[in-house]
């Protein structure tokens, strides 16, 4: 018997929060006693306090229950741009990766579409890890696909990868429709798109087949149709024999009962949703079971029972030996052959079986499946909830709720109007203001959460209000009250108190850790390298990282693609894998396209003096070639000049924007001539904007210089424009633009990654360019190849393939693996803030835990700029170019180049070397000195 349980109201209704009246009530009350308690005693309804407390505590239960509103009802908005799907990353945007697993990729080619033919070409498919040996001759260091020399160790290759394909039956390898030439472009196509970093693939295979032949006398029952039987049997015996992956809609994957995260991990794809579990069952079967095929059978409808049924080989690939099993080789589909025969019977009644129909209903359950699968194309996005938008900020007065006896309301004061009872209205009217305007600020902050917290937020102010209205004499309570402008009432009023920059950081420090991602060792780092402005280009740094997270989250162990092969995905471009681009957004890197760095906007300029001594000074030009600023003194040694130049980008952007405008606003305070006077004079400070001092030349042109904030007296650098700024106004916009361009614009930065693994030759075409070749067994990048003395003044030397360097200590311990797994990462060593051993640190550590787990770094950091003369070898610019001639020869398969340019870069490898500041040299035993720059203590100091 089922027990009856009843419904009952609960007696308690209060809920002791911001909507409950009696609560605030009761609440302020108590806050009264402990106050006041000694002086104000009689807390009745009719008391004014009392009632302006009450008249607050229902303003304060409007406000809870606007925030108590559903959470799309907050976000919702009438305005398209701030509507709640730009305030989340959707879960297709977020959830998905790019294929990192074996099932990941089987899903990426499984998902192919082709325009024309067969819309599905690949049943199935299987990744394989490629086993390829390199051998190394430990007497001579040289390399071969097969063992060579009298003492030979061996190393395998690890990333490689086959692909074994099911293609659909009907494909074929030449005539028309689907062939698999083009399917195979397709999915190298989409490796390629997705490669992960350090892994390629070596060969696309066609499954072979391994024939099997089931034999079965079946009984139906006397309503069935035993063509449609037939064929559904034909159809459980293939599926079982090779398993087909089936695609589902978000409806059907969550009615699986699987979740969220679940359904959306892996890649995104374009025909709906594969199931995991099913996938991972659809493995090439390595036996075939009698008892499973009977299963199979008699799941199907119309069948009663299974009279006689065999299973044997067709083809002699490997004897059986047991009735109930058939062993598969490994790497073969099982397949039913043409030996194999269905018959059927009603009773003792043999049916024959119409083979036109079956194959009529083969096509109808195929297009049935076809159905499904455009079904599950249908509706893959969560789609979000879309509420109402209301008027979440709209304020009314607390005024117009008093009675009218206190003459604050619309109807002003009742009965006889005197001059005291004026006075006394608008003194309350005055003190209730400040409740008013604090209360209306909260409606409109509850307004902009949708905007604060939303990830492409680019609100300026953090602080917000409104103007109050509906307010009776309200110009005789208050002066200088913008009632048109709610941001130029917010201005005036907060201006002060909000910091804008430091709390858009604590905005977006919230946002990034729901993504479980932290800034905070960055912050802190930069605060020594950037000063006072370090808040605002780190709040630059979170904006660009939040922008991109979709790409940074997903991408992280991409690499890039070397298929492609216009100028634009080779240079000055954005084609790069996904750990560059996620690496660089986390140190800060303004520009991580792939460029060249040694190209840099800072010319390092050698001269003579007038004894004929080399002399250095320096200047920065902009993208146009503007120069942007420049030494204004002369060195004896480069490194002197570099320091100036460093010191003079630092004083340049300590400024604050805020800051900024005001001093210059000040500018326009005074008259003119006045204005140009003081700037002359630099009375009381007057020319100084931070660290910028405004100079006026003797044709009353304008200019200005960079100076040491500790002695104003230093100049640093000067900017002076070609056509000097004629009027104050230029020369305003002029700071303006030099700031924010060395805030946010210059670098000298940027990241280049190598992926060792495909700098190895193929097994297919490595004699074709020339050999294998012999390798250093001294130093990792250090190449040796085999020169072949030629005649011919076009290509005097042949060079064979270069592989880095392999067999160390003689292979008395093992051999070394220079392919696998191992990238190097090249960056400039002379870039500002890549000369601080400090970042150095921070950053390889960043490197290092941002590239996948099994991938092995090795780091540089190299130089110069081209321009400087310090360093003769150049071996940045040699790297790029190197690096360029190898991405074109790569990406364009030139066997002919490949090898050279493979070489090349490895000889450009050997020669990068690490740079770092000079510094003093010092004895671990003296005392500590601070005020040493850049000192190297023996025995303490790591280089």
């Amino acid at each position: 018997m089922s027990e009856n349980k009843h419904i009952s109201i609960s007696k308690k209704i209060e809920t002791e929060d911001q909507t409950d009246f009696h609560f605030l009530r009761k609440t302020g009350i108590e806050y009264i006693e402990k106050l006041g308690g000694k002086l104000w005693t009689d807390y009745n309804s009719h008391d004014p306090g009392i009632t302006t407390l009450e008249v607050l505590s229902y303003a304060i239960t409007d406000l809870g229950m606007r925030m108590n509103l559903n959470m799309e009802d907050i976000l919702a908005s009438t305005e398209k741009d701030n509507d709640i799907h730009t305030q989340f990353l959707k879960a297709t945007e977020i959830l998905p990766s790019r294929p990192l697993t074996e099932l990941d990729y089987r899903k990426l080619f499984i998902d192919i579409n082709m325009v024309a033919g067969h819309k599905r070409p690949i049943r199935n498919c299987w990744l394989v890890p490629k086993n390829e040996a390199l051998y190394v001759d430990c007497k001579t260091g040289k390399l071969d696909f097969k063992p060579i020399g009298d003492k030979t160790q061996s190393f395998t290759v690890k990333g490689l990868y086959d692909l074994y394909v099911d293609y659909a039956e009907n494909i074929n390898t030449e005539g028309t429709g689907c062939e698999k030439s083009n399917i195979n472009i397709k999915i190298l196509d989409r490796y390629h798109a997705n490669r992960s970093l350090c892994e390629d693939l070596a060969e696309i295979k066609e499954v072979e087949t391994q024939k099997v032949a089931v034999c079965a006398r079946i009984g139906l029952v006397n309503k069935a149709d035993e063509e449609l039987v037939h064929a559904k049997v034909l159809k459980a015996v293939n599926n079982y024999l090779s398993p087909e992956v089936h695609f589902y809609s978000l409806k059907q994957m969550l009615e699986k009962g699987l979740t969220t995260d679940q359904i959306f991990e892996g890649p995104l794809l374009d025909n709906g949703f594969i199931d995991t579990k099913e996938l991972e069952n659809s493995q090439l079967r390595r036996e075939v079971r009698l008892s499973d095929i009977v299963s199979e059978i008699m799941k199907i409808d119309g069948i009663k029972e299974i009279h006689e049924i065999s299973i044997a080989g067709c083809d002699s690939v490997i004897k059986q030996n047991n009735d109930w099993l058939i062993c598969i080789e490994k790497g073969r589909k099982p397949e039913l052959c043409e030996l194999s025969s269905f018959s059927y019977s009603k009773g003792s009644l043999p049916l024959n079986i119409n083979e036109k129909k079956v194959q009529d209903y083969l096509l109808t359950l195929q297009r049935e499946e076809d159905v499904l699968r455009e079904d599950a194309k249908q509706n893959k996005e969560l789609i979000l909830p879309q509420g109402t938008s209301y008027d979440i900020a709209n304020y009314a007065t607390i005024l117009n709720e008093f009675p009218d006896t206190y003459g604050v309301g619309m109807s002003g004061i009742i009965g006889n109007v005197t001059p005291e009872r004026e006075a006394l209205a608008k003194q309350l009217k005055g003190y209730l203001l400040f409740f008013d305007q604090i209360l209306a600020g909260y409606f409109k902050h509850l307004e902009k959460v949708k905007e604060v917290l939303s990830v492409n937020g680019h609100l300026k102010r953090t602080f917000f209000t409104q103007a109050l209205k509906n307010i009776k004499g309200f110009d005789e309570l208050v002066s200088r009250y913008d009632t048109e402008s709610d941001d130029n009432l917010t201005d005036s009023l907060y201006e002060e108190l909000d910091n804008s920059v430091e709390r858009r950081n604590e905005v977006l420090d919230h946002l990034i850790s729901r993504f479980a991602e932290t800034f905070s060792d960055y912050t802190f780092l930069m605060k020594s390298l950037y000063g006072k402005s370090t808040d605002e280009i780190v709040l630059r740094n979170k904006e660009n990282f939040l922008k991109e997270y979709t790409s940074l989250s997903k991408d992280r162990g991409m690499g890039y693609n070397y298929t492609l092969f216009s100028d634009s995905d080779l240079w000055n471009t954005r084609n790069i894998s996904g750990a560059q681009k996620r690496i660089a957004r986390l140190l800060g890197i303004k520009d991580y396209t792939q460029r060249n760095l040694s190209q840099s906007p800072v010319s390092i300029i050698k001269t003579k003096d007038s004894d004929d001594k080399d002399i250095y000074s320096w200047k920065i030009k902009d993208g146009i070639g503007n120069i942007m600023l420049s030494s204004v003194n002369t060195y004896k040694i480069e490194y002197a000049a570099t320091k100036n130049l460093n010191e003079a980008v630092y004083q340049t952007i300590q400024i604050d924007e805020e800051d900024l405008e005001n001093a210059l606003k000040k500018l326009d305070e005074k008259k003119p001539q006045d204005t140009l006077k003081m700037l002359k004079e630099c009375n009381e400070n007057f020319c100084f904007i931070g660290n910028i001092k405004i100079r006026v030349s003797l044709g009353g042109n304008f200019y200005f210089e960079i100076v040491d904030d500790t002695d104003q007296q230093n100049v640093i650098a000067t900017h002076k424009k070609t056509n000097p700024y004629l009027s104050l106004g230029e020369m305003k916009d002029g700071i303006r633009d030099i700031v924010k361009y060395f805030k946010y614009d210059f670098t000298e930065e940027g990241i280049f990654l190598v992926e060792h693994l495909l700098l190895k030759p193929t097994t297919k075409d490595y004699k074709l360019m020339g050999g294998i070749g012999c390798m250093s067994i001294e130093n990792t990048f250090k190449v040796m190849y085999d020169l072949e003395e030629s005649n011919s003044t076009v290509n005097p030397i042949k060079y064979s393939e270069a592989f880095m360097s392999s067999c160390e200590e003689g292979c008395e311990i093992d051999v070394f693996d220079p392919y696998s797994y191992r990238v190097s990462v090249v960056l400039p060593g002379f870039a500002y803030r890549f000369q601080d051993p400090d970042f150095r640190r921070y950053a390889e550590t960043v490197i290092r835990q941002e590239i996948p787990a099994h991938v092995l770094a090795k780091i540089c950091w190299v130089g110069d700029r081209l321009s400087e003369k310090q360093t003769a070898q150049n071996d940045l610019a040699e790297f790029e170019v190197a690096f360029k001639k190898y991405l074109s020869d790569k990406s364009k398969n030139n066997i002919v180049n490949l090898g050279n340019s493979i070489m090349d870069l490895l000889t450009a490898l050997t020669h990068l070397n690490n740079i770092y500041r000079p510094g003093r040299l010092l004895d671990c035993e003296m005392n500590d000195n601070d005020s040493l720059d850049g000192k190297i203590i023996l025995g303490q100091s790591n280089l």
